[in-house]
């Protein structure tokens, strides 16, 4: 028997800041220059998410939010130690990364499944927020995309392999 039966798979999601803050104000134009008319200038201008402090502030704080919260979803395969937490502002200017623990049945196929989901979900929850401000009618819908999200890094993270059959 193999000396590495049952030991750990080390899976490190990076999201990557600057992508995932791209995501974020991509989306908001798009969908902005969908709904724009004649009339709305002033509130589809409103609803663009961009790189202004003020702005930049409230999507840094909706994703550490959300990083927190896929944190606490992947507790069990997180490989971390700290009892201490604080409210303090995320600048942004680290990428955010997980180091995960999986079985050693996880199957590393899902692995990209992971980060996507990751990064899919910081982007739809931090859009919802930023929308909750400006965008009233668009939010729920981005709630009910981070949840898909969520149930897709759940997914992603029960993925296993099938036992390989001894070759003697």
């Amino acid at each position: 028997m193999s000396e590495t039966l049952g030991a750990k798979k080390e899976v490190t999601a990076t999201i990557k800041i600057d992508w995932l803050l791209y995501d974020i104000m991509n989306e908001t134009f798009l969908r902005g220059r969908t709904i724009q008319n004649k009339e709305n200038h002033k509130e589809v201008a409103s609803m663009f998410a961009s790189e202004d402090e003020e702005n930049r502030e409230k999507i840094l704080r909706s994703i550490k939010k959300g990083f927190a919260e896929v944190k606490t979803e992947l507790a069990e395969y997180l490989d971390e130690d700290g009892t201490t937490t604080d409210n303090s502002h995320y600048d942004g200017s680290d990428d955010l990364s997980l180091k995960l623990q999986m079985p050693s049945n996880f199957n590393e196929a899902a692995t990209t499944g992971v980060g996507e989901a990751i990064h899919d979900y910081l982007k739809n929850t931090a859009i919802a927020e930023w929308y909750m401000v400006t965008n009233k009618a668009d939010a729920e819908q981005y709630v009910a995309l981070a949840q898909k999200s969520l149930v897709s890094i759940q997914q992603a993270v029960s993925k296993r392999s099938r036992p390989k059959r001894p070759t003697d």
